[in-house]
């Protein structure tokens, strides 16, 4: 588990505490360490501190006699305890006795027990407890009664320090000078690293701070305020910056995914606008060529230019085909404003395309042939391929095509239909192709020729070889029965459609089955 997997509150948790306490937990373990170093290596923390700090030489003194009356005082005596707080009073100057039952169990090297008694007693006389310290030196009796750690026997013990310690220090000598500066100079080192350890910690914890809340935030506020004046190129997560799995880079993730949906949505919304403005300017241009047409013809019937016979009947013929003209772009605008509502049904059924097209070009190939338009069919194989389509819509897409290839396809225009079956990413798919060998269309148009009122004659001078809206209306049959459409140049010139469909992987049964065109 990484530091990013980690909730941002529960971080930003982690980091107050680490920047409010870890500067003081440092410094405690560090002292913490020193002291248990000093105590481990020498006679106890006390000694070493009134080395290093001589006016603190009472205080140790007097909390290591409370010690010793403490020690004494305990049902079970441990000679070893006393022996430290020993130590620490010879450390200033002290020579201590220690007895037990009478008997001396501890004396400070290099004194006497006579001496150490006999000093002791002129100072503080033959009483259970004193403590006389002035100028003239230092001098301390104790004496206790106790049972023992089997409450039958009764033990005794008494303590007796002296020394001529005065109780104001006199000054240091050159070797308690060099002490006590080596010492200091290690503590403030020490410590000086503690403070050094917690500072660089402290930084880090704060670039990280930095890094995973206050940089997103701040691209965030960037996107939002170019978002706000109308620019949704900025994104709210910088180019190349890694996205923390934390509410923040969920956070951040989530509105550049808005930042992009609102991007798209402003595109879409353009380019609707767009085709709405090319819509109603084709609508415009191909209304008015046969509309001028008729009103032309009818107005010459009317004054009387077509005075003959045949000259009528020319005119009349005219205005019918102008009708004829305006009838089909008025039914293929309907059908086209039905299929971008998505209001149209398709009575789809389960086909064979193989035997839907062999039936088409047997039955289609002789009128075609007559128009000029030579149509060959490559089934690419005896296995069935069923689909699921409308067969009437698909027809009139699939006639749709062959009229623009009829219309455009060159001088002696022919169209090979190829049947097969190709791997998508969603499953497999029969796919059909119309080739045909006319000039084609530049690379840069293929993706235009499926939008509205395309043509690829700009000046829409040739209104009667349609509307401009058949590949459109095309597209919105084929993939609102959940096929795809698109457009390749063919290989040696010309223009290939490519329509595709699922393939279904168990057929239903019965009525639901359709073999034949209807």
């Amino acid at each position: 588990m990484h530091l990013r997997d980690v909730p941002l509150g529960k971080r930003l948790i982690a980091m107050a505490f680490v920047l409010t306490f870890l500067p003081m937990l440092v410094l405690t373990l560090l002292g913490g360490f020193v002291f248990a170093g000093i105590n481990y290596l020498g006679s106890g923390w006390e000694r070493w501190a009134i080395e290093l700090w001589p006016k603190t030489a009472p205080i140790a003194v007097h909390f290591a006699l409370e010690r010793i009356r403490d020690v004494a005082d305990r049902d079970t005596f441990n000679l070893h305890e006393m022996e430290e707080q020993c130590w620490l009073l010879e450390g200033s100057g002290i020579s201590v006795l220690v007895r037990q039952d009478g008997k001396d169990i501890y004396c400070s090297e290099g004194a006497e027990a006579a001496v150490i008694e006999a000093a002791t007693m002129a100072k503080t006389g033959a009483g259970r407890s004193a403590l006389v310290w002035d100028d003239s030196g230092f001098a301390y009796t104790y004496r206790t009664v106790h049972s023992g750690h089997t409450g039958q026997n009764a033990e005794s013990i008494e303590v007796y320090a002296a020394g001529d310690t005065p109780l104001k220090q006199s000054p240091l000598s050159q070797a308690q000078r060099e002490v006590q500066r080596e010492g200091r100079l290690i503590l403030y080192t020490v410590f000086g690293a503690g403070l050094l350890v917690a500072l660089l910690l402290g930084v880090a914890f704060a670039r990280l701070l930095t890094q995973q809340v206050l940089r997103p935030l701040a691209a965030m506020r960037q996107s939002a305020a170019a978002i706000k004046h109308g620019d949704y190129d900025v994104p709210a997560i910088p180019a190349g910056t890694q996205v923390q799995d934390d509410e923040i880079g969920a956070t951040c993730q989530s509105f550049d995914d808005m930042r992009r949906g609102l991007k798209a949505a402003r595109e879409e919304r353009e380019r609707y606008e767009r085709n709405r403005k090319e819509l109603l300017a084709g609508i415009s241009h191909d209304l008015r060529t046969p509309l001028t047409a008729l009103r032309g013809y009818a107005s010459g019937i009317l004054d009387g230019i077509a005075r003959t016979e045949e000259k009528r009947t020319h005119y009349v013929t005219q205005i019918y085909r102008s009708s004829t003209i305006l009838q089909h772009l008025v039914e293929d605008l309907f059908l086209f404003s039905k299929l971008d509502l998505g209001r149209v049904e398709f009575d789809c059924a389960t086909v064979d395309l193989r035997a839907y097209f062999a039936d088409f070009v047997a039955e289609r190939a002789p009128w075609y042939e007559d128009q000029g338009l030579v149509l060959h069919l490559d089934a690419g194989g005896a296995a069935r391929l069923p689909v699921r389509l409308d067969p009437q819509e698909v027809l009139r897409v699939v006639e749709n095509i062959l009229g623009n290839s009829r219309k455009y396809g060159g001088e002696q225009p022919s169209v090979d239909i190829s049947i097969g079956e190709e791997a998508g990413a969603y499953g497999k798919r029969a796919v059909v192709r119309f080739a045909d060998h006319g000039p084609g269309v530049p690379e840069a148009e293929l993706g235009k020729l499926f939008e509205s009122f395309y043509r690829t004659d700009k000046a829409r001078s040739q209104t009667a070889k349609g509307s401009g809206l058949g590949l459109a209306i095309a597209r919105g049959i084929i993939e609102g029965m959940g096929g795809t459409i698109h457009a390749e140049t063919t290989s040696g010139g010309g223009l290939t459609v490519v329509v595709a469909f699922p393939i279904l992987e168990t057929e239903p049964h019965g009525e639901d089955r359709k073999e034949d065109l209807e």
